[in-house]
């Protein structure tokens, strides 16, 4: 739905203050779904699987969890720069009577330290033209997920709809997140990952199989060649418990996210301990 630029700006800080978190954040969610929403009904629908920020946010909601990316793998394609950077200048140019346009800034691959090889695409999006927004989408290849992409019903922001787009289910969600906890250890730095697994395992209890999460972690470890590494789960977390340099880490993520404020670092470890205990 298009409304005037003014309109939007009013929208987007009544949601702000509702939910307390920036109007920045709110507006880089719209943004965000609008170039879902392409994805969503572009011939490429069934090539994209959505992960990660994105996903957690609209399980979570804009209140408990703000993103500023699209995260994705797809499937039935080769990842090569020229084959995405094509795909992702079709989503983009897809009309929809939102608005919005999106220009590609550059391409880059993501840098071979994280978990996946592929590629980062920087965009400009613009809302009438006059309330651009710096935005980005990794497109990566070869996870493994368990036991298949679900479909997922996202509800947009601004209207009373939801479009479907394929995506992890929880269990390999919360199996990533905590495979990439455990293998880095006190050295990692993805302070956000302690909090959604925290905020999943206590919010979505009673959509988790367990014994799919159990799976999907070994398969998760298997894959990355991490298996031993998360034999040595409770030795790791008990390293990590004790962690001031993670301490500091979550103080910082609470004073800079206000949804975050009244968890303690403890209650993160516990949930950690939770997931461990099913292995």
């Amino acid at each position: 739905m298009k409304r005037n630029a003014m309109s939007l700006k009013s929208i987007i800080n009544n949601i702000a203050k509702e939910n307390k978190v920036s109007a920045q954040s709110v507006l880089q969610t719209y943004m965000l779904e609008r170039l879902l929403e392409r994805i969503s009904i572009s011939k490429y629908k069934d090539n994209f699987i959505l992960k990660g920020g994105m996903l957690i946010s609209a399980m979570l909601g804009i209140d408990s969890r703000t993103t500023m990316d699209i995260d994705t793998t797809i499937k039935g394609f080769k990842l090569t720069e020229e084959n995405i950077i094509n795909i992702i200048n079709e989503i983009c140019n897809i009309k929809i009577d939102d608005g919005v346009t999106f220009e590609v800034q550059k391409i880059e691959l993501i840098r071979e330290d994280d978990d996946y090889g592929g590629y980062r695409i920087t965009f400009k999006a613009n809302y009438m033209e006059s309330m651009p927004v710096i935005m980005k989408i990794d497109v990566t290849t070869g996870d493994k997920i368990t036991y298949k992409e679900i479909k997922y019903c996202f509800d947009l922001m601004l209207e009373d709809r939801k479009i479907q787009i394929w995506s992890y289910n929880l269990e390999t969600v919360i199996a990533e997140k905590f495979e990439s906890i455990i293998k880095r250890g006190i050295l990692g730095t993805r302070i956000r990952d302690y909090y959604d697994v925290y905020m999943l395992l206590n919010t979505q209890t009673k959509n988790i199989n367990f014994n799919t999460l159990k799976d999907a972690i070994y398969s998760t470890a298997e894959h990355r060649n991490t298996i031993n590494i998360i034999k040595d789960w409770s030795k790791i977390i008990e390293q990590l418990d004790n962690s001031d340099i993670m301490k500091k880490q979550w103080e910082r993520y609470k004073k800079d996210n206000f949804y975050a404020k009244e968890i303690k670092y403890e209650d993160l470890i516990e949930s950690l301990k939770q997931v461990g205990k099913i292995l």
